[in-house]
């Protein structure tokens, strides 16, 4: 049976009693989501590997910010004053909105400032006026419009990586798609930003700590194989690579216990 992709920032949970979430199903957005900084420390906060771009706002009572923040690679800190409301959405990898006029691979890594983007400090300013999920998701909507940055090609390439939970080999992507290897590398660095392989990587790892997140008490070693990894020292680097943090400390940020009370679907 084919896996859901579901690309998280468990951190921005983590520092709010609420996380809003309206999702999107059968778009170019994974979902569009809300939240208050009134809850654990948002020296915490921080952007996890995923493959996505969000476009995300931070505003408080007297000064409001937004970004393109970019896909990262390894775990990217961002600090959210306390008191301060978050509102953001969520693209799916490989989707960018066409009127922002930058590509993926400009976003790898990068904060970009909505002021210095066309027509986002218009978009900053009526954003800050509005607290209300589903009018904020209609500004966005209508801001972006229908077009998009997206090259089928690597989409195909992309659906068939989270088809398999990030599972799957270069050569096995070739054989699924017909396609070389050489030009299946290509696609994806000439339009992501990124190797197959770290895509897929980070594909993996999204599903894994997705698990993680919803397990109370986890057997770690039986995650480790079930995710793909060599063996529990593979999987502790490569976590610890990307979080900073081993699984264990990883479960005892997060409060998986916690967690998902915190999630409200709109």
């Amino acid at each position: 049976m084919p896996k859901t992709f579901n690309p998280i920032q468990p951190f921005f949970v983590v520092n709010t009693n609420r996380y809003y979430k309206k999702l999107a199903p059968n778009s170019p957005f994974v979902h569009f989501y809300s939240f208050n900084v009134d809850a654990g420390d948002p020296t915490n906060s921080a952007a996890l590997p995923n493959g996505c771009v969000d476009l995300l706002f931070n505003y408080t009572d007297t000064k409001a910010e937004g970004y393109l923040c970019g896909f990262v690679t390894k775990i990217d800190a961002l600090k959210f004053p306390r008191g301060s409301r978050c509102f953001g959405v969520r693209f799916k990898p490989g989707y960018l909105p066409e009127r922002l006029g930058v590509s993926l691979p400009d976003t790898l890594g990068e904060h970009l400032s909505l002021s210095d983007l066309p027509g986002g400090l218009e978009l900053l300013e009526r954003v800050s006026e509005i607290n209300d999920l589903a009018k904020l998701k209609d500004l966005v909507n209508n801001f972006i419009g229908g077009r998009w940055r997206a090259h089928d090609l690597l989409l195909q390439f992309i659906a068939e990586v989270e088809e398999c939970g990030g599972l799957l080999r270069i050569d096995e992507l070739e054989k699924r798609t017909l396609y070389s290897a050489r030009y299946i590398h290509r696609v994806f660095n000439d339009n992501m930003g990124l190797s197959p392989k770290a895509f897929t990587k980070y594909v993996r790892f999204q599903q894994l700590i997705n698990e993680m997140n919803k397990t109370v008490r986890p057997c770690l070693a039986d995650l480790a194989i079930k995710s793909g990894y060599y063996d529990q020292p593979h999987f502790s680097r490569e976590f610890k690579d990307l979080t900073t943090l081993t699984p264990l400390e990883y479960l005892g940020v997060v409060d998986v216990e916690r967690y998902s009370q915190k999630l409200v679907y709109v």
